[in-house]
């Protein structure tokens, strides 16, 4: 009886040790299978995808270009003194209109010609102060320059004077041109031409 109790608790033991080794390999197999199947997947799907974003291409901002205004030109005939200095002579040249016409054209004037075979009329240094304009006559005031660095005589004279005279006559309304020097009316420039009252165009000086 002894025997055959030990011989059952021994099987007994042996059930008990069998089946802890099952449990332990069951255990083992089964962390196995979760730490390589379920645990990668569970963590793929746990991960929020990365989604790329294509932002559409956006042309860049196209600024309307406005084309600069430009200033508007009048030509105008300039008259400069011929070798002899017995006529004048017209000089095409487009001058701005503004901020006056009638400054620009003597200050043409001044500069002198472009064509080599003119000569200029009003002395170097002289300088346009003013324009008044009242109804068709227009009163140039030009600086002491005009008579002071004036190389003199009656044909000069003629020259610088009618020069300006008809080129401002060019300048519609103008008709009648009024020299002033520093502000003054004067006699003469250099004592040959009356200048002391409004002068009006003279084409017997252009060369025809």
């Amino acid at each position: 009886m002894a025997l055959n109790r030990k011989s059952k608790r021994k099987r007994n033991n042996l059930k008990i040790i069998f089946t802890l080794l099952i449990i332990v390999i069951l255990v083992i197999f089964g962390y196995l299978i979760f730490n390589k199947v379920i645990v990668p997947v569970w963590e793929r799907y746990k991960e929020k995808p990365i989604v790329t974003k294509e932002v559409p291409y956006e042309e860049e901002e196209k600024r309307e270009v406005r084309p600069v205004p430009t200033e508007e030109m009048f030509e105008i005939n300039l008259y400069f003194s011929d070798s002899q200095a017995m006529y004048l002579v017209p000089e095409k040249r487009k001058i701005s209109q503004t901020p006056s016409l009638a400054i620009q054209a003597v200050v043409e004037l001044i500069k002198g010609p472009e064509n080599s075979e003119l000569y200029p009329t009003i002395p170097k240094g002289t300088q346009v102060n003013e324009v008044y304009i009242a109804d068709d006559i227009v009163y140039i005031d030009l600086s002491e320059e005009i008579f002071k660095n004036h190389p003199g005589g009656s044909s000069g004279e003629l020259m610088t004077v009618y020069s300006i005279v008809n080129t401002l006559t060019e300048i519609p309304p103008i008709r009648s041109v009024q020299i002033l020097v520093a502000g003054n009316e004067r006699e003469s420039l250099v004592g040959h031409v009356d200048i002391s009252r409004p002068l009006l165009r003279d084409e017997d000086w252009i060369k025809p």
